[in-house]
């Protein structure tokens, strides 16, 4: 915690508790909710979890966590989704893919859990009002879940908000799909800095040239938020922002950028990190912007990230960081 607010990051969505086995869970999270008791939390901190099967899940909906926690309103933990994985990474060959690797014939990814199995889960998910994130890279896998996710997706409307992570690997009437079906899509810019240099090799350039399409998918209207993907990357939102900003790698390569049509602006990226990840926990109307009513959740930067020159944004530092009114953090 103290690491992340040192980035201003004041709000955090992950599964590190959430992976533990039904019989440990419950202990885990009265153990992390006490650290907050004792006034030792410094971030907003939503729980994605994990299940072995849908009993599991309804066991824990039913009799557990989900309705024996103590989390009060304005809490600064909070119980959230259902987290999920379907595929690998495109760096390993794991991620699944429609067509072979390019560079590996034969090879289309690896599936994590079969489609009876995810279906099954997201079913006993929406039957008790869960949300569900799911691990997508290839566009395989992303194509799959959209399945499931459509027969749980009445009328074009997603009221649980169910979710795509990663959702790298993509055509054009994929994004026209997921962003008609209203499915959120969590990206995590700052894989372009490794991904550039091999994507154009494992799938080729068409397809390449339709991934990792942040404008594409926000101008047709789709839902998007921003994350770091910590701890695969480091929780610093900064560098995020600026492969969001100008499609280089940390070192400025290519000059042009990869794929420059999908840059985004600064705006439309800050508010990814923002509105848009508040959005993904259903708070867009509590935080994710500096408003009367919204909680006093604020960093100052070192410099102004909206006219700094775009190349400057992987480096800006936080001076101050402010969650719920408290300074967490103080640049020294």
């Amino acid at each position: 915690m103290k690491h992340a607010v040192s980035f201003g990051v004041t709000s955090v969505q992950s599964n590190d508790l959430g992976a533990v086995v039904l019989g440990e869970k419950d202990k885990y999270f009265k153990m992390f909710c006490k650290i907050y008791e004792e006034g030792k939390g410094l971030l907003r901190y939503h729980h994605q979890i994990t299940f072995q099967s849908p009993e599991e899940l309804k066991e824990y909906a039913e009799n557990g966590e989900l309705v024996k926690g103590n989390y009060p309103e304005d809490s600064w933990v909070t119980l959230g989704p259902l987290k999920l994985f379907k595929d690998g990474s495109l760096g390993a060959r794991t991620a699944m893919l429609e067509n072979d690797y390019a560079d590996d014939p034969g090879n289309r990814g690896e599936e994590r859990f079969d489609e009876k199995y995810i279906e099954d889960l997201c079913k006993a998910a929406d039957e008790h009002g869960m949300q569900i994130v799911t691990h997508v890279i290839g566009d395989a896998a992303t194509n799959s879940v959209m399945k499931t996710y459509e027969k749980l997706i009445k009328d074009g409307k997603n009221p649980l908000r169910h979710a795509l992570i990663h959702c790298q690997i993509t055509n054009r009437k994929m994004l026209e799909n997921i962003a008609e079906k209203n499915v959120l899509v969590m990206y995590q810019p700052i894989f372009l800095d490794y991904d550039m240099h091999i994507v154009e090799s494992r799938c080729g350039k068409e397809l390449a040239s339709t991934s990792y399409a942040f404008n594409t998918l926000d101008k047709l209207g789709g839902k998007i938020s921003y994350g770091t993907d910590c701890p695969v990357e480091g929780c610093n939102p900064f560098p995020n922002i600026y492969c969001a900003v100008t499609r280089k790698d940390l070192k400025g390569s290519p000059a042009e950028g990869f794929y420059p049509e999908e840059c985004v602006d600064i705006y439309t990226a800050v508010d990814a990190y923002t509105e848009g990840s508040a959005y993904a926990e259903f708070m867009e109307n509590k935080k994710g912007r500096i408003k009367e009513g919204f909680y006093a959740d604020m960093v100052i930067l070192d410099r102004d990230i909206f006219t700094v020159n775009p190349l400057e944004i992987k480096d800006i530092q936080p001076l101050l960081t402010m969650v719920g009114g408290k300074v967490v953090y103080e640049k020294k």
